[in-house]
């Protein structure tokens, strides 16, 4: 498949990685970053849940300077819309799952593991890329911003 899609992009004139390139311009440049937080024993597991009950009871309002617009709660079935102060139900399955929707694009999804102390968050940004040349530039933004996502929540 993948020699199909490099003949294919040859036909045109394009690398496979300009033809990638060229999604990017026209439906935007994202990221993924997932950190596993790994503690020990009982106290481990006491620790994560008080660090996701934490996120549940007191929201962050802010994220690595972008506010918080929405909170989807999986455990709950509730997505908290915090500009409008509107609460929709979720129809899903319930899941001890936070997501944060930050202003900038920006999303934080955090989940405990069910059968050890650990503790994921998955992050994901995007942002417009702005022209071909600056494909690097705009993805090490890119890996900046979940970087500094990570030390603003404190996850070092």
């Amino acid at each position: 498949l993948v020699a199909e899609a490099a003949a294919w992009a040859k036909s045109r004139g394009k690398s496979l990685l300009e033809m990638l390139v060229d999604i990017y311009l026209e439906y935007g440049l994202y990221k993924e970053k997932l950190i596993n937080l790994v503690r020990k024993g009982k106290e481990g597991a006491d620790e994560i849940k008080a660090m996701m009950d934490g996120y549940r009871n007191n929201p962050p309002r802010m994220i690595n300077n972008s506010r918080v617009i929405r909170i989807d709660d999986y455990k709950t079935l509730v997505s908290t819309d915090l500009i409008k102060g509107e609460k929709k139900k979720i129809d899903l399955i319930k899941s001890d799952v936070l997501q944060f929707f930050l202003e900038d694009g920006s999303k934080i999804s955090v989940r405990p593991s069910g059968t050890e102390p650990k503790i994921k968050f998955y992050f994901s940004v995007h942002t417009k890329l702005p022209s071909a040349s600056e494909y690097e530039v705009t993805e090490k933004l890119l890996d900046q911003r979940i970087s500094d996502i990570i030390s603003d929540m404190k996850l070092h």
